[in-house]
């Protein structure tokens, strides 16, 4: 399939400082993203559903795939143009998706769920089909568990989470409440999870697949340095929020960073950052990928 040009227009979100800065960073990542990119600064992407591949390199393609540290589902979107009617008939609700993304010879997986719905519209030269994605767990609701007096809220929590149909990456409480009662859960699944989550002190979530049960603070050591030479982009912008969680409110600080596509960073991901007027280790609690012909980066939202 070749690829077609369209009308889309060029966004102004690159100035012509920040231009030069990317491309700063792009030639000290080695010579192979510096070699005329078809994408963004060498960036490239692949979406594999059911039988159906979908390349960058290949076709016009875009997606924008958010991420957080709770268990409501992340609605992400992929848009490919100009694909056949064969290729899009075979693109089938409820199937299993992933998204990979980064640059030619560092990729990988930013995005694992099902497909939610898919649309087809035009517009002048375009044929634009639209793929909604879910990272959702497989049910929302749970009948009548019964838990004897002197359970913990750890072991209900594990008992709800296999309810979930998702493997479970990590189990790490914070805390743990023992009830004096018996318990009973019926309904809600989702917010039985973080009724039991809250007890315990922990976030859960979903990242590329699997389920994340612990504190944001035992996050993941990235070995990542965001920095100017790394791919971030203008300065880090500070936030500050309270928090209440069991009655107790805390202050939380952090800030929001705005890099190249980086598939590295994920949700309890742990990263260094270097800039001006900022120096230290932070946890990714959310963020959001975004990729099409002239903007490849990664928003992300990262706590002390």
């Amino acid at each position: 399939m070749s690829k077609q040009p369209t009308s889309r227009r060029v966004s102004d979100a690159f100035t012509p400082e920040v231009v030069t800065q990317l491309i700063q960073s792009a030639d000290k990542w080695g010579k192979d993203y510096a070699k005329a990119p078809d994408g963004v600064f060498g960036s490239v992407a692949t979406v594999r559903t059911g039988s159906v591949t979908l390349q960058s390199d290949e076709i016009d393609l875009e997606f924008s795939i958010p991420f957080d540290d709770d268990l409501n589902p992340n609605e992400g979107e992929v848009v490919a143009y100009n694909l056949t009617d064969s290729t899009i008939n075979q693109i089938k609700y409820h199937a299993p998706i992933t998204v990979e993304a980064g640059y030619k010879g560092d990729t990988d997986v930013v995005f694992s769920g099902y497909v939610s719905k898919v649309s087809t519209s035009y517009s002048g030269a375009d044929k634009a089909t639209t793929i909604k994605m879910l990272d959702d767990i497989a049910t929302h609701t749970v009948e009548s568990l019964s838990f004897a007096a002197g359970s913990k809220a750890s072991y209900i929590l594990r008992q709800l989470l296999s309810k979930t149909g998702l493997p479970i990456a990590v189990f790490k409480v914070q805390e743990d409440y023992t009830y004096k009662d018996a318990q009973t859960v019926d309904g809600d699944l989702m917010q039985a999870i973080k009724t039991q989550a809250d007890a315990c002190n922990i976030s859960v979530y979903v990242c590329k697949g699997k389920i994340y049960a612990r504190n944001l603070k035992d996050g993941d050591d990235l070995h990542f340095l965001a920095t100017a030479d790394t791919g971030l982009i203008n300065s880090p912008e500070p936030f500050e929020e309270e928090q209440t969680v069991n009655n107790t409110t805390r202050t939380v600080n952090g800030y929001r960073l705005t890099m190249l596509l980086q598939h590295r960073l994920y949700t309890g991901g742990i990263v260094q950052v270097q800039a001006q007027g900022v120096n230290g280790s932070y946890r990714v609690r959310s963020g959001t990928h975004t990729f099409n012909s002239t903007d490849c980066t990664t928003e992300v939202e990262v706590v002390a």
